[in-house]
Parts: structure tokens; sequence; C-alpha cells
């Protein structure tokens, strides 16, 4: 007989072939799988103020990892408190697993009216069900008889394989006495196996020749990164294609950082109508464009104002691509873009001269992008003219660079970030919020890897009281980001989509020089420091400090902006948002 194993070691031991060192939820009396995760030297249980935060702090996880994360809940009130956090993971397309331990099948078999039921007929289907549309697959344990020892391993396996390959959300459901109950172990034996469908490799071949074909007759070819070159690992890929061929690149906003922004072939971060001009031109002058991983969401293209011509466009997705106005949905990213290289060298070295090359691709670069000069502050306030490109200044190589929705991430779009840094951002969801619990698994991931990464959070006033409870999780966890709170009374880029003086974009202000010792409490062995910084010069002074640069202790650095003050580029998206509003 093969050897057996209880099923909640098997899970443990599972993520942790996927990696997974860290362990994000809230615990529950439902969730009797934590014992294994409590006794395992090599996964840790995070532990997060609630599930909504633990939610968010798994998408930064897998974010700055580039791979699983795991998020463990109870069932019905723990796992609902989750699902806005993990419909964005779903929307951005993150690779988070939702763990819920469940009532015992027993229990669940006679109906009984147990404590986080709602008391109605089939209470316990309703929460998974409401899970299914956030979800690329399941595994209801209480609904799968256990005929075999390899009957629940394989169903899990297959969620977690599915999570993997789709980059997308995964749910589990653990009854109480599943945890205990013996399976095979087999399974751990073998790697988990790419599901992905085999390519034909005809379609694969015809569609790379019909790529290069149309990318010889290019006189002006770009290539465009977006979110998805990122979410399925081909950002390495493309950067082969951009050095290898000597074609110019362009991101989008989701796309930002995935490529060295201080490449020579560098253009600029393109969003339609809400790019700098020179930006938009150029790239809307292209006779042929490489559209790596596509999500194209309003903030993500402007308000949908992308003007490239479909007819020269190449889209490379994970479940197809198009070229022109023709589709091939049995292939591949993962495929494709790996043999567009070979293809397109014969294609360059066949040629008299590299598309772009020397002084021209220089003097294009000049005028194609932000140069990364800090302009004379106008004022003795903090103005977002001048904050973003004086940060941008600032940053180390490989920091972690986290942005709220809102003021944050509009105004670090078109500042030149380090040529190793990782910039993440929730662009498509846009849950306020979100960032602290990332900055957490963020900060988390960081740690795990031993290199001293910084992690820097930028969060406006008014999103960080919704999630700000993470703090004290990191200060628990020994973890040190910098924590830039801009204060700017309220919700600045509601006021400047609509309702520029109305009440409803108010908040309570807090004092948030109080936020660190008190969710630091009496016990907290982790170094910390708050700081306010009102001028221009307070601020140079700090981010010009030595030892302020070292990454020693979490820091929260108050920033006083005037209300209805904002970046270029909310004010612009903001003008093409309203405009799209008001269409019938």
């Amino acid at each position: 007989m093969s050897e057996t194993i209880e099923f909640g070691q098997y899970v443990v031991e599972r993520l942790k072939q996927a990696g997974v060192k860290q362990c994000f939820g809230v615990p529950g009396d439902f969730n009797l799988g934590l014992d294994f995760v409590e006794s395992d030297p090599d996964i840790e249980w995070v532990g997060n103020a609630n599930e909504l935060n633990a939610a968010y702090a798994a998408d930064g996880y897998a974010r700055v990892k580039g791979g699983l994360a795991v998020i463990v809940t109870t069932f019905g009130v723990g796992e609902l408190s989750a699902l806005c956090g993990i419909a964005g993971a779903l929307a951005e397309r993150v690779p988070v697993l939702h763990i819920v331990g469940a009532p015992s099948t027993k229990l669940q078999s006679k109906e009984s009216l147990l404590h986080h039921t709602l008391n109605l007929p089939g209470s316990f289907t309703t929460f998974s069900t409401m899970s299914a549309p956030l979800s690329c697959s399941q595994a209801l344990l209480n609904e799968i008889a256990p005929k075999t020892p390899t009957t629940w391993t394989e169903a899990f396996d297959k969620t977690l394989t599915d999570v993997l390959e789709q980059c997308r959300p995964g749910y589990v459901e653990i009854p109480t006495d599943a945890f205990h109950h013996k399976v095979s172990a087999e399974g751990l034996k073998q790697k988990l196996v790419s599901k992905i469908s085999a390519p034909s490799d005809e379609v694969t071949a015809h569609v790379v020749e019909e790529i290069a074909q149309r990318f010889k007759q290019a006189k002006k070819p770009v290539i465009l990164v977006d979110a998805c070159a990122g979410r399925f690992g081909m950002a390495g890929e493309v950067r082969k294609l951009v050095e290898g061929c000597g074609i110019r690149f362009f991101e989008t906003p989701m796309g930002k950082s995935l490529l060295d922004e201080h490449h020579p072939l560098f253009g600029g971060c393109y969003a339609g109508a809400n790019s700098l001009p020179a930006v938009r031109e150029e790239v809307e002058a292209a006779d042929f464009v490489l559209y790596v991983g596509a999500l194209k969401s309003d903030f993500n293209s402007g308000s949908f104002s992308v003007n490239i011509d479909p007819k020269i466009t190449i889209e490379l997705h994970s479940f197809t691509t198009t070229i022109g106005y023709a589709a091939y949905p049995t292939t591949d990213i993962r495929h494709v873009l790996p043999d567009l290289l070979p293809a397109f060298k014969e294609v360059v070295q066949s040629r008299a001269a590299s598309p772009q090359s020397g002084e021209n691709a220089e003097q294009k670069v000049k005028a194609g992008r932000v140069e990364s000069i800090v302009p004379e502050p106008k004022s003795n306030e903090i103005k977002h003219e001048w904050l973003w490109p004086r940060v941008g200044k600032w940053f180390a190589d490989t920091d972690i660079i986290i942005t709220e929705t809102g003021t944050s991430s509009f105004g670090l779009t078109n500042v030149l970030l380090p040529s190793h840094s990782t910039y993440i951002a929730q662009i498509l969801w846009g849950a306020i919020g979100w960032s602290v619990g990332a900055c957490l698994g963020a900060a988390m991931a960081a740690q795990e890897d031993g290199k001293n990464r910084r992690t820097v959070l930028f969060v406006g006033d008014g999103s960080l009281q919704l999630t700000l409870q993470e703090i004290g999780t990191m200060l628990r966890r020994g973890v040190h980001p910098y924590l830039f709170v801009l204060n700017n009374d309220g919700y600045e880029i509601e006021r400047q989509i609509h309702g520029e003086t109305a009440k409803y974009n108010d908040i309570q202000l807090y004092d948030h020089q109080l936020l660190l010792p008190f969710l630091a409490g009496k016990k907290c062995q982790t170094p910390y420091q708050s700081y306010v910084v009102k001028t221009p010069s307070e601020l140079n002074k700090l981010l010009d400090d030595e030892e302020f640069n070292k990454p020693d202790k979490l820091r929260l650095i108050e920033v006083y902006m005037p209300r209805g003050d904002a970046p270029e580029g909310l004010i612009r998206q903001a003008k093409l948002t309203a405009e799209a509003n008001a269409q019938v």
C-alpha cells in the first residue's frame, strides 16, 4: 500500500512545493487545519486583523513573489469578509488560493442549524456558490465522496494547478473532519503538472510566421507591455525581444516597471489620451504594435481612448492571439512569445540596418518620456508636481513601490522608476485601502528573499482609514516598510472626478502621529518612528538623511499637502471619466 498522510498535511506540503512560506488569514473554529500550519517549520501563519486585509496581503505577496499566495478563512462570516480582496485578485489576474474551513460532513448532511449559517435551507452551499464567480476553480470536499485515497488530493491539486496556470483565485472548502482524513501521499511525489492545453505546433508556427511577416513590413514597430506580461512571467521574454531586435517599447500603467524604464529603447507610459503628448504621438504613429498581455481597463487606457489601428495590432494573451481581426484561441503567450525572438532576428538580420539604433533612437527616448529632473517647488507647500519626481530620485534600485488607487498611482505614472524596482498598484479593481494590506504582503515576500529590499507605500489619508489595522500586523511580524501618508484632507481623487466641495468626500481627520504607538502597544519588539513633513525643504532633508535611508525600522511619514492639488494625469483622467459618464 502507498504511504498515507492526513489531508491537512497534504495541503501544507503542496503549498510549500508551490513556494508558499506565509499563510494569511484569520482563525475560526472551523479552521482546524491551522494546526498543520502552526506545527510546520517551513510555513508561517501571519495572522491578520481581518479577512479583507488578509486577502489584500495575499494579493501583494503574490505580486512580489510572482507566484502563489494563500488565505485561510472560516466558513461564512470569514470567507465573505475576504471576497472584495478575492474579486480584486480575479480582476487583476493574481494567483490567490482561498482555503475555507467548513463544518463537518456529518453536520452538513444533517442540515444542522449552526453558527455562521443563514437559518435558511441550503445554507451550507450558499457561500461557496457566492464565491464561484470569483474563482477559476473550486474543490468542495463535502460534495466529493472520498471513494479512493487520491480522490480529495486530486481535487485539491486540480484547483491549485488551475490557479497557477490561469493566475486567478481558486477556492477550496475543507470540512473539519476532512483535515485529519487519511489520504494517499503519492501525489506529493509528482510535480504540479501544467494543464495548459498543448498548443498545435502547426497553428503556433503559423501565428509566429504571420507576426514575423508583419514585422518584416514594418517601418515603425513598437512593443506595448501590459499587466499580463508580468502575471504570466513573460517580462524576461519581452526584454529579450526588445534587446535582440532593437525594438522600441512602451508600457501601460498596469505594465509599469515590468521592463527597465532606464533602457535606451524605453519610450514611456502609454494610456491613450492620458499619455504624455510625445508618447501618444509615437505609439499611435506606429505601423506595427505588438501588444503583450493587454488589459484594456478605463484607467489603463485613458478611458478607452487608445487610438491604435486594429489592423496593425498583434495582441498576445494567455488564452488567444489576435492578429489584426483574426483570432487564434488555441495559442498562448507562453508558447508564442519565446518563438518570436528567432523569427524576428531573422528579419532584423535580413535588413540593411536595425529599425532603430544610434542617435535617432536616443533622440526619440529624450522626446518621448519624462526626464528625471526634479522641478523647483513653486511654493512652500508640498504639491504633486514636485513630490513625485522628488521621490522618484529617492527610490533605491531594488525598492518595492506600492501606490494606492488615487493621487499616488497617477502621480508616479510618468516618473522613471529604478531599473530593478518592483511597482504594484491596483489600477483595474481600485479598492481603496488595498495598498495597506498589499504592503504587508509585499514586505513579507521581501523579507523572505533576504536581499534587504525596501518596501515603500504611498497612501492617502482617506484610504488609510479602511485598513490601517494591518500596520499593527506589520509591527507584529517585524517588517520595516516606509509608509508615506498623504494628508490632503479627504478623498482627493473623488473630488477631482465629482463633488469637489461635497461633504461625502470629507473624512474624520486622524492624528497620524499617534498611530504607531497605539498599534505597537507595550510589548512590540519592532522599532518604529513617525515623521511629519509640511514643506519641500523638510521632505528634502528627510529623504537625504543617511539614517532614514536604512530600512531598519517601520517608518510612517505624514506628508501634508493642500486640498485640491492633484497630479496632471489624474486631472486628465478625471476629465475623461466625466466625459465618458456623461455619454448617453
